[in-house]
């Protein structure tokens, strides 16, 4: 039996890792383990690449081997499932729910890339001759086809694309940003000149539980604006753990007057309704 109420005292515990040093610290170790991890996949890719280059390359008969390491690649899928899991849960705790740090897969991505650059460039075994799989035993050379190029390529198409996909990510979780903190800045318009009115859950697909962790949800609910014609929006939204959603369940609803159509500037708080941090709406993270 306990005096304090469980689910306020985690929420003030989470309220004070906003903004923390320790939150901080551990988000940097998160990112860097996540680097590295990415680093050591992209050894592993290489490692791989490399063998099958050598034998599309090279005659069967040629002493020319690959010496990259292969035993690196449970150390980079241990590492990686270790660099998500502490990078996403720390750096959500330190930015409160914002998008303010790089998405993980980013700086996943950064490893693999630069670590792909590096492993083609110095680590690669060599070919015995461009254009031509010499065979020292029997003679009988062979000019490449059109996989052994493809092979030979590698060096340069492989690690373009892992940086495609790195700049990809990037660019994208910037726009992310961008969007959150417009959503954000609505949001505020909103609480000060907007209008609030009880709505309720009218349909749910996919329930959450206290127990299931944050669940991406498909969710409808009703208003009345102040016209009085009632409106329903859907939604399918990443919920946090701590809100627990019922057909017929009130919801506060905040709407721009002179465009109550326009579900881009609808928000709904499960909870509350006072503060910001109560709402859930377009371009915002719970």
């Amino acid at each position: 039996m306990s005096t304090v109420d469980p689910a306020a005292a985690r929420e003030a515990r989470l309220r004070r890792l906003v903004g923390s040093p320790k939150a901080l610290i551990l988000t940097l170790v998160g990112g860097l383990t996540l680097v590295l991890a990415g680093g050591a996949v992209g050894y592993a890719v290489s490692a791989i690449m490399d063998r099958v280059r050598v034998s599309t390359v090279n005659s069967v008969f040629s002493d020319t081997e690959s010496t990259m390491a292969y035993w690196v690649t449970p150390i980079a899928a241990i590492g990686s499932i270790i660099g998500f899991l502490a990078y996403s849960h720390w750096s959500h705790r330190y930015s409160g729910g914002r998008s303010i740090h790089p998405r993980p897969v980013t700086l996943w991505f950064l490893g693999i890339a630069v670590t792909m650059w590096w492993a083609t460039t110095y680590l690669w075994a060599p070919v015995d001759m461009v254009g031509t799989a010499i065979d020292p035993v029997f003679g009988e050379h062979e000019a490449w086809g059109t996989g052994a190029w493809f092979s030979y390529a590698m060096r340069w198409w492989a690690p373009g694309l892992a940086t495609i996909v790195f700049v990809l990510s990037l660019v994208l979780g910037f726009l992310s940003r961008v969007r959150e903190r417009r959503g954000r800045e609505l949001l505020g318009r909103l609480l000060r000149e907007g209008t609030r009115t009880t709505g309720e859950v009218t349909e749910l697909t996919l329930p959450v539980s206290n127990d299931s962790g944050p669940s991406v949800t498909h969710w409808t609910f009703s208003f009345t604006d102040l016209r009085g014609q009632r409106r329903w929006v859907q939604r399918i939204q990443r919920l946090p753990r701590s809100r627990v959603l019922s057909i017929g369940g009130p919801v506060t609803v905040l709407y721009d007057p002179s465009r109550p159509h326009d579900t881009s500037r609808i928000f709904v708080a499960l909870e509350g309704g006072d503060r910001a941090e109560d709402y859930l709406g377009p371009g915002l993270r719970p």
